[in-house]
């Protein structure tokens, strides 16, 4: 005999299967947003309520922003669409390793060096400054954005944004609208840090123009991974 509470389930699962990429992108939103809450709200946010957080705290709502979003959701979402089956066919193109030589240069070296060149062309006096840097600034460069770029936030938020999003709006989009898509709605995600001051000072300022850049940035690197 069917319980009642799997019973009650099923309609809340046929209406997640039925909208998969709406689900997915509601959940990441909404559970991020929640999570990230308390800071928000903190001194160091919006000042709405009379409490800072220290650094581990905010440590730990930072990795619970990432994972409790993008992550969580898409392990719901491919769990209600495609069972346990589905659930190891994600984790299993977590660790492909086993390909040629040519593509681990281009993402450690040559993803680091194109985004170096971007730099220098679209920011006024980007070459410049690299140039007063030394050679030395350009090295350091390229060991940090394969911190950020591979094992910072993405190691864990791309499970959901190029692990389960991105492989279901490509064929219906194809790459280039399907990145456009999925870039117009990963970069607003990060809309709430921008109201914690710590972070917003890190990335471009807290201004209207300064998150335009940035969501403008996340369309561009969104189709730039693709």
């Amino acid at each position: 005999m069917t319980s009642q509470a799997s019973v009650a389930s099923a309609p809340r699962q046929n209406l997640l299967a039925k909208y998969p990429l709406i689900s997915f992108f509601v959940m990441a939103y909404a559970f991020t947003w929640i999570v990230l809450a308390p800071w928000v709200l903190s001194e160091d946010g919006l000042g709405l309520l009379p409490y800072k957080l220290g650094g581990v705290a905010s440590a730990l709502l930072d990795a619970a922003f990432i994972l409790l979003g993008p992550t969580v959701s898409a392990f719901i979402m491919t769990a209600t669409t495609e069972g346990t089956a589905g659930i190891r066919r994600l984790l299993r193109r977590c660790v492909l390793w086993r390909v040629g030589l040519r593509w681990y240069l281009f993402a450690f070296i040559g993803l680091p060096v194109i985004l170096v060149l971007g730099a220098t062309v679209i920011f006024p006096g980007g070459l410049a400054s690299i140039e007063y840097q030394g050679a030395g600034y350009f090295l350091i460069y390229l060991i940090t954005s394969i911190y950020v770029l591979f094992l910072g936030g993405p190691l864990f938020e791309e499970i959901g944004w190029r692990g389960f999003a991105l492989p279901r709006l490509q064929p219906l989009h194809g790459p280039l609208v399907g990145s456009l898509t999925l870039g117009l709605l990963w970069g607003p995600w990060h809309l709430p840090k921008y109201l914690i001051h710590s972070w917003a000072v890190t990335s471009g300022g807290s201004s209207p123009l300064g998150i335009v850049k940035f969501c403008l940035f996340a369309i561009a690197v969104t189709i730039f991974f693709t």
